[in-house]
């Protein structure tokens, strides 16, 4: 099987200032059993759209569907092998909603500094979620 992208994320509750998280599976690669963005590889009806990849992993692992001119670029780029990523997050109105999850342990909302401190943070969320705190304050 040759290369495939990956597209994550996160929602963000502005008022409570809240990013929605993802404990994934003990067993689930990369970053097992670690909090962590939303997201996945890249499969073929994607067309090669890393935006469509995220919208299409937030229907199967949430079971929401985000409005794409709503979604927001946080960072992206390319692994030594030619892999291309990108980070994505979008506000979503209600941190009481209750969501469908399909795949790992659980999710939660955590307050921005609660989660950069969570100690089972994966090292990207809690580097991307650093740019994110960055952009806010400049707001």
């Amino acid at each position: 099987m040759g290369r495939r992208d990956v597209a994550v994320g996160f929602l963000y509750h502005v008022a409570s200032d809240q990013v929605l998280l993802h404990l994934r599976d003990d067993d689930a690669p990369p970053n097992p059993g670690r909090w962590a963005f939303f997201g996945g590889r890249c499969e073929p009806e994607d067309g090669g759209d890393l935006l469509a990849t995220w919208l299409r992993e937030m229907r199967e692992e949430l079971g929401v569907t985000l409005d794409p001119a709503r979604v927001e670029s946080l960072r992206s780029g390319t692994y030594a092998d030619g892999t291309r990523w990108h980070d994505f997050y979008c506000e979503w109105p209600s941190p009481d909603e209750d969501f469908v999850l399909t795949e790992g342990q659980r999710y939660a909302w955590f307050k921005l500094d609660e989660a950069l401190a969570l100690p089972d943070l994966a090292d990207y969320a809690r580097e991307d979620l650093h740019i994110f705190r960055d952009l806010l304050r400049k707001c």
